[in-house]
Formats: C-alpha cells, structure tokens, sequence
C-alpha cells in the first residue's frame, strides 16, 4: 500500500547529518579541514573527510553500514558519526 512503500522510501533518505571543522596541521590557519556525516534512517551512508594542507589536500569517502565502517576512523570521523547517530 501507498503508505508502506512511503515509509520505506523516506528511511532510505538522509536524515542524519553532522559536520566538524577543524585545523588538520598546525601550520595551517583556520578549520580548513572538515568531515561530514551523511546516515540514513538505518544509519547507512557515507562519511565525506577533506583534509586541507598548505601544499595538498586529500578528500576522503568512507561507507558507513548500520553505524559501522569497516575502514579505520579518524577522532574528528568517530565524532561526527556518534553526533549523527544520536
């Protein structure tokens, strides 16, 4: 029915977002540096990690399945992938 097959498809949207800014490298200004948390209604998705330097910068996209990656997280990526669950 009409209302079933809509709450399937809203608990695959994201409604689970957190962002931290900070400062990668000490010899860098300002929080430059970012990762975001982008979760489900199950808490699938994706953690998104830019990591800005003076002469590079790396972005980094990691799958989260059900609150969990299976690559290693960085603090500012266990952070916001906590804050997005809660």
């Amino acid at each position: 029915d009409f209302c079933n097959n809509m709450d399937g498809k809203l608990k695959s949207c994201l409604q689970k977002i957190s962002i931290l800014r900070y400062k990668a490298f000490e010899d860098v200004g300002s929080d430059l540096s970012f990762s975001i948390a982008l979760l489900d209604y199950n808490n699938d998705g994706v953690i998104l990690t830019g990591i800005y330097g003076r002469n590079e910068s790396t972005t980094y996209a990691k799958p989260i399945d059900k609150g969990i990656s299976r690559y290693d997280l960085s603090e500012e990526e266990e952070e916001v992938l906590k804050s997005a669950m809660n």
